[in-house]
């Protein structure tokens, strides 16, 4: 028996094909876009803002690292900590990061940043969480152990929070903390205004961050567990070390360290 079709909707894949059709030619009418990312005439700007070809480069990059801090190391380097991890102890458990700070990946953060892209926060958050789930851990060095049970982003200071109207960090963190199954935790960790570290020299950001950042009360079912803490690029370590010093002062337990970035040097960005 035949099932007729239902008046005034088209069925099939004439239909489906017709509605695609027709996104695509309102899209492009009333936003006549390229990609944010190379500039590139998008087919279907509703879509997304990056080109299809963009979207393929946003994978994580398969490199040696360091076990601890996420480094991204030569393929020749020997396996092992870094030279600064070999040196001082970091206090957060690992760093893990989804590629070096350049090309499509230096771009997408910088359109998030300073354009609120926020669809690209979900295009970044795949390969970031990808990324964390292969960090290798290693329990004599320290870097296994329970997953984190909740995320955490670094904040803004207030005042620079509420000129630009959004947290770029924490865009990122809700979609990496939906992937990995834990809930996003706001309000937890706050920042006092101290210079932005894009104007400290490489040298000085340890010292400018230093008690920077502090914890209200923390939520009793955090006391003692690991946490994820969320930031956009991991440059010299120390804002992230600051935040996670302030953390474990307050009583969580180990904490992890997830940006999407990683920089190569410890040049400003």
């Amino acid at each position: 028996m035949r099932t007729k079709p239902i008046p005034g909707r088209r069925t099939g894949r004439s239909g489906d094909a017709a509605a695609v059709r027709w996104r695509r030619s309102f899209g492009q009418l009333v936003f006549p876009g390229y990609c944010c990312l190379c500039d590139e005439v998008l087919e279907d700007p509703l879509l997304s803002p990056a080109c299809p070809e963009c979207i393929e480069r946003l994978r994580p990059l398969v490199a040696p690292v360091c076990p601890r801090c996420g480094l991204f190391l030569a393929p020749s380097a020997k396996a092992g900590l870094c030279g600064a991890c070999r040196v001082r102890r970091r206090p957060f458990r690992i760093a893990a990061a989804a590629a070096p700070y350049e090309g499509v990946f230096q771009r997408a953060l910088l359109e998030l940043k300073f354009r609120r892209r926020e669809v690209l926060a979900e295009l970044l958050a795949g390969p970031a969480v990808s990324a964390f789930r292969r960090a290798p851990r290693d329990p004599e060095l320290g870097t296994a152990g329970m997953f984190p049970v909740a995320a955490v982003a670094v904040p803004l200071p207030f005042w620079r929070s509420r000129r630009r109207g959004f947290n770029q960090a924490e865009l990122l963190a809700r979609p990496i903390a939906r992937r990995l199954g834990i809930p996003l935790v706001r309000g937890v960790l706050r920042r006092r205004s101290r210079p932005p570290q894009t104007l400290v020299s490489p040298s000085a950001r340890r010292a400018n961050v230093r008690g920077a950042f502090r914890v209200g009360r923390l939520p009793e079912d955090l006391a003692g567990r690991p946490l994820l803490l969320v930031d956009d690029v991991f440059t010299t370590g120390s804002t992230a070390e600051a935040a996670v010093r302030a953390l474990i002062r307050a009583g969580t337990g180990a904490v992890d360290v997830l940006t999407v970035a990683r920089a190569m040097s410890p040049a400003p960005r």
